[in-house]
């Protein structure tokens, strides 16, 4: 079957700027159903075909697609019983549907079930069928595209860049909703403070990379040591806040311990690392949340001004102390 004015493709554009990706063809005619088929792959995608609407339903089942190519009548499924089965799995598929008997309320009704192109058969040229699924595939890698950048966004917004732990406005958010949850429900929350010792000496005599990289390295050693639930934080500086929901002061002070070695163990270009850690768990004598993170503030304190990096402090042991 040939088309007045075609285009035919060379071999070394067929793929030349097409994006490339996955279709589902359901057309009851096999020769024009081959004929698309064919088509399609000359331009780098891989094809699925189904002969009704039947067979197009259970291979969006077992297969993900980013385009759909649907005859509109077809027999036990039409192509919008189909359409509303693909965009239930993947809203953001897209469609062409195929008629030889257009009409305004056939159109009106592909535009309401959210199909990207209505292609009249027969067609003047295959070439309009290229264009149209090219520009479907446009679109929906664009959609991806920007869901995926907004999504870096949103992960830049609440991450130090440096550290790849998340930071300081972030944890606010986190924490309220974390004492609220503690509150209401009567459940353990802690927090950890860690900061780093001589960090100025080593920015000082080895130079500002040469820190950021220590900073880079205590921050993926805390990674290491907490949980998926937990949440680590570069609270600023040289200073780290980890945020442990479910944890008391006991399973918070075992993580420290942990952290603590982790640091002393990492292979540092410039020497050795440690650091002074403090340990504190939410009780209602403190009025905010700036109490909570002080508490753990005064406990690791406690440590540094004993010496730094050689353990932790609990915040109910200074209490204890001070009292």
């Amino acid at each position: 079957m040939t088309f007045e004015g075609d285009i035919p493709l060379s071999e070394e554009s067929q793929n030349q700027d097409l994006p490339v990706g996955k279709i589902l063809i359901a057309e009851d005619d096999p020769d024009f159903r081959k004929l698309l088929a064919r088509r399609a792959e000359r331009m780098g995608l891989t094809i699925v075909e189904a002969e009704d609407g039947a067979q197009a339903l259970d291979a969006l089942e077992n297969q993900e697609f980013d385009a759909l190519v649907l005859d509109l009548y077809m027999p036990v499924h039409n192509g919008f019983d189909v359409i509303a089965a693909a965009r239930e799995k993947d809203p953001d598929i897209q469609a062409l549907v195929l008629t030889g008997s257009a009409s305004v309320e056939s159109a009106v009704e592909a535009l309401r079930a959210g199909v990207y192109d209505y292609l009249t058969k027969p067609f003047d040229s295959m070439t309009t069928f290229e264009l149209a699924l090219t520009r479907a595939l446009e679109r929906r890698f664009l959609i991806s595209e920007n869901k995926r950048l907004f999504e870096e966004n949103q992960r830049l917004a609440v991450t130090d860049s440096l550290t790849g732990l998340h930071n300081r406005h972030k944890l606010q958010d986190a924490l309220v909703t974390e004492l609220e949850r503690a509150r209401r429900y009567s459940r353990p929350l802690s927090i950890i403070m860690v900061d780093m010792d001589d960090l100025k000496v080593i920015n000082d005599t080895h130079g500002h990379a040469v820190g950021d990289e220590a900073l880079r390295l205590v921050g993926q050693a805390i990674i290491r040591c907490i949980r998926k639930v937990d949440m680590g934080t570069r609270f600023g500086g040289d200073e780290f806040l980890i945020l442990l929901p479910e944890a008391d002061e006991q399973e918070a002070a075992t993580v420290a311990a942990r952290v603590d070695q982790e640091i002393k163990s990492i292979n540092f270009s410039a020497g050795s690392l440690t650091a002074s850690i403090g340990v504190a768990q939410w009780n209602d004598a403190y009025e905010s949340p700036d109490d909570f993170i002080h508490a753990a503030d005064e406990a690791m304190y406690s440590v540094k001004h004993g010496g730094g990096g050689q353990s932790f402090a609990r915040s109910s042991e200074v209490k204890r102390q001070q009292e």
